[in-house]
């Protein structure tokens, strides 16, 4: 083999190395990618949405694997804030319930001055509570529905 061979050789080989290698740019997002995945159907929802935030900040260049992740994201997203609103919903109600249960009894002591301040005061933080309940019942409503519109979206962009 002539010197000339050997360069040729030289070159097709450090040529393919480059080719096949450049293939997988990133087996470590792809790895992470799969660990999301498996962490989701788990149900691991909350390491899920870490996994993924490492994923953006470690591998920006990963575009592939980050468009596969969203899906996860949103999916994972929504899962938690449905289970979220279950969770509120309940305490609401039962917050609703026992508001409704003591207003007429705090009325009629109001009314006839017979009030005490601990029965004031348990009223209106009962109140404060359920107001509170209803403000976060709200937002996961409207997180839930603002998911269910940026995956319409992103169905329609494909």
């Amino acid at each position: 083999m002539t010197s000339l061979q050997v360069l040729r050789l030289a070159i097709c080989v450090t040529f393919s190395t480059v080719l096949f290698t450049s293939c997988e740019k990133n087996p470590e997002a792809k790895q992470l990618l799969k660990e999301i995945q498996a962490d989701y159907e788990a149900g691991n929802y909350q390491r899920v949405i870490y996994s993924i935030d490492s994923m953006r900040h470690y591998y920006p260049d990963a575009v592939e694997e980050r468009r596969e992740a969203l899906k996860f994201h949103q999916e994972a997203s929504l899962k938690m804030a449905q289970d979220n609103l279950a969770l509120v919903d309940s305490a609401l109600q039962a917050a609703i319930k026992q508001f409704d249960e003591m207003k007429p009894q705090v009325e009629a002591h109001r009314k006839a001055c017979t009030a005490t301040k601990e029965e004031l005061q348990q009223f209106n933080e009962l109140r404060a509570y359920r107001d509170s309940l209803q403000g976060v019942f709200n937002l996961e409503c409207a997180k839930i529905k603002y998911i269910h519109k940026r995956q319409k979206e992103l169905t329609k962009d494909k």
